[in-house]
């Protein structure tokens, strides 16, 4: 309810009588609605702006008989008219909407709970709201309050708007079991799935045993916690010590032998491998998994 009062203050702040309008141009029509006389103006005839904020603009009965003169046009009598532009704060329903509409190509939005703890409070011209993904500051860490950086759209341009937002679900996240040390690739047993209520904007926590099992763990996983995707390295291509397929070009003769991988590496990337049966190293570019490549261009 309290998010509500600036707008309640910005419609109590006209005056009485004051006149709406959509548009931040007065037109001819505009005070045609209240002077039937001003009708023989030309309807799209311009008499000036309103202010984007909302503010009132009295238009007098003397400059009101002004301008009908200029345009050939004798008004008997005329009197005082007010206009402001119709303006709005968007309220959590609003936003909530806006949100959903923004997110509708996320699984799980239908069913998600939207929170809405602060948003802007300074009316705006009314429009469409619109919050695009390019506006949300994703949340850090375990934190799930994101800051969300919108806009409504104006025939006199985008007025910004912004929202403090909450997106939960019933969603799954992998949990280590135990301690799990760094350097060393994950493995089945030592994680688990668990459904929880979380953050449908947390991009960074596992969801899936495919995001973490053969993964490397940059520092030690802490047992009970989530698994986040940012605490962990892939596994290279070529692990050191794998005995690996080395596909070997010489001019038109391809071959296909078996060394022992002496570096680890990932696609891409030079390593040394070892001639189990000259006993010599020699250099080899990763071509895949557990795959590399000799030839003239490999240096």
């Amino acid at each position: 309810m309290m998010m509500a009062f600036p707008f309640l203050m910005a419609l109590s702040a006209l005056p009485p009588g004051c006149h709406t309008i959509s548009s931040d141009v007065i037109f001819a029509r505009d005070v045609a609605a209240v002077i039937p006389g001003f009708s023989r103006v030309a309807a799209d005839f311009r008499l000036g702006a309103v202010s984007d904020s909302g503010a009132p603009r009295i238009l007098s009965g003397v400059e009101l008989q002004q301008i009908a003169r200029n345009q050939g046009v004798e008004l008997q009598d005329s009197q005082d008219v007010c206009f402001a532009l119709r303006v709005f704060v968007p309220q959590p329903d609003e936003i909530r909407t806006a949100v959903r509409k923004a997110l509708r190509d996320v699984p799980g939005i239908d069913a998600a709970k939207i929170e809405i703890s602060s948003s802007s409070q300074r009316p705006v011209p009314f429009g469409e709201l619109v919050f695009p993904r390019s506006g949300l500051q994703l949340p850090s860490g375990i934190q799930q309050e994101a800051t969300w950086r919108g806009f409504v759209r104006h025939s006199g341009g985008d007025f910004p708007v912004w929202a403090k937002v909450r997106v939960v679900a019933n969603v799954t996240r992998v949990v280590a079991i135990a301690n799990i040390p760094s350097g060393k690739p994950v493995q089945r047993n030592q994680v688990r799935v668990e459904s929880c209520e979380d953050s449908l904007l947390d991009e960074t926590t596992a969801r899936n045993l495919d995001e973490v099992i053969g993964y490397l763990p940059k520092s030690v996983l802490r047992a009970e916690f989530p698994i986040r995707k940012t605490q962990l390295a892939p596994p290279p291509d070529v692990e050191k010590g794998e005995l690996v397929e080395v596909q070997v070009f010489a001019g038109a003769a391809h071959l296909v032998v078996k060394a022992k991988a002496q570096t680890a590496g990932f696609k891409g990337s030079i390593i040394t491998m070892h001639n189990l049966s000259s006993g010599k190293d020699f250099p080899a570019m990763v071509v895949g998994k557990n795959r590399v490549m000799v030839g003239d261009s490999v240096q």
